[in-house]
């Protein structure tokens, strides 16, 4: 400050104050740190996140931060939160102000996480997070069956897509046999292809960082979305007769699924997904489309044929998902009613 008036001197009091309460949190390990608003544990937590997460990760995260900064009180002192105050928070989000139940509970895994870094830095006492949300009811049989498609529904969006792009197509159809993230398959290289006794496998182990980026500036993660995405996969016959076409005259390490084009060669994710938009309205489909849809409907084809769920996990490579167990168990209860009227026929 250049010049020393009274309201100079009171701003660098205030300043150094502020700075004195900081070093105060840290130095009070032990007790609870009073006085840390909730805007200011976003801030905080949002530093310790950008670091341990990936790029694209942190990039969803900017998203919700901005949502739950909306609708929370972010003067509210964090050792004064209580579970009453978020879940009231949460469910009026979702009745009074319109949000669906899956992105309040995307916002309730959020706080949830946020609340315990809360508690392992000494800003409350005891956890708090772990919320009963009175849902809305909207999870019945039609909501899970927009979440994967039938076999006449694959067939007729894989044809209008090839009509139009035909490489858009087959990186579907590879989805739709394989259950690999978009992403995945967008990363994935011809050399993570191999043939062992007789049988052809796909290993998994990297992805496409491309969330809020331009496509000239895609690049290939060198780890998947989570430890449990590093898998190896079996590959049904026709996966492999796509990798035939696909890596005939590549190299190894080049992109089995890829485009020259001036932003570069990788495939963009959001432009499949705005071409299955447009053919959702040409179809006149009722389910959302988008390239997830090929992955849940591969956890139902396995799911028909009778694969215990803990293996359909392992093949998405995920720990559990309550999507793809909601889809599990409609597509089973489907299957054992359709054999249900032979059961009863049953006789001497």
């Amino acid at each position: 400050m250049d010049k020393e008036t009274n309201t100079t001197r009171k701003i660098a009091q205030q300043t150094l104050n502020k700075r004195i309460e900081e070093k105060l949190r840290y130095l009070e390990d032990g007790q609870i740190k009073e006085g840390v608003t909730f805007s200011e544990l976003i801030e905080e937590f949002d530093q310790y996140y950008k670091r341990t997460v990936k790029p694209s990760t942190f990039a969803s995260w900017k998203n919700l931060k901005a949502r739950i900064l909306q609708n929370f009180n972010s003067d509210v002192l964090v050792s004064k939160i209580t579970n009453k105050y978020l879940t009231n928070t949460l469910e009026a989000m979702i009745y009074q102000r319109g949000y669906n139940n899956a992105y309040v509970s995307a916002i309730k895994s959020k706080i949830n996480q946020l609340m315990r870094y809360a508690y392992r830095h000494d800003y409350i006492a005891a956890p708090v997070g772990q919320l009963e949300i009175n849902w809305k009811r909207d999870n019945s049989a039609k909501s899970i069956e927009d979440k994967y498609l039938d076999d006449d529904e694959v067939k007729q969006v894989l044809e209008a897509v090839r009509s139009v792009k035909p490489v858009y197509a087959d990186v579907l159809l590879w989805q739709y046999l394989t259950g690999m993230r978009i992403g995945e398959v967008l990363a994935l290289q011809v050399k993570k292809v191999f043939q062992e006794d007789g049988q052809w496998f796909v290993k998994i182990d990297c992805t496409l960082d491309y969330s809020y980026k331009p496509k000239s500036e895609f690049t290939i993660s060198s780890t998947p979305k989570t430890q449990s995405s590093n898998r190896t996969i079996l590959l049904p016959d026709e996966a492999v007769r796509i990798y035939r076409l696909y890596s005939l005259g590549k190299q190894p390490d080049d992109l089995l699924f890829s485009a020259e084009t001036k932003t570069g060669i990788f495939l963009s994710p959001t432009s499949i997904n705005n071409r299955l938009d447009i053919i959702q309205k040409v179809l006149g489909l009722s389910k959302p489309l988008s390239t997830h849809i090929f992955r849940h409907t591969h956890a139902s084809k396995l799911a028909e044929l009778g694969v215990p769920i803990e293996l359909i996990s392992k093949r998405l490579g995920h720990k559990d998902s309550t999507i793809t167990r909601q889809i599990y168990l409609h597509v089973t209860k489907k299957t054992a009613a359709r054999y249900s009227g032979l059961i009863n026929s049953l006789d001497v």
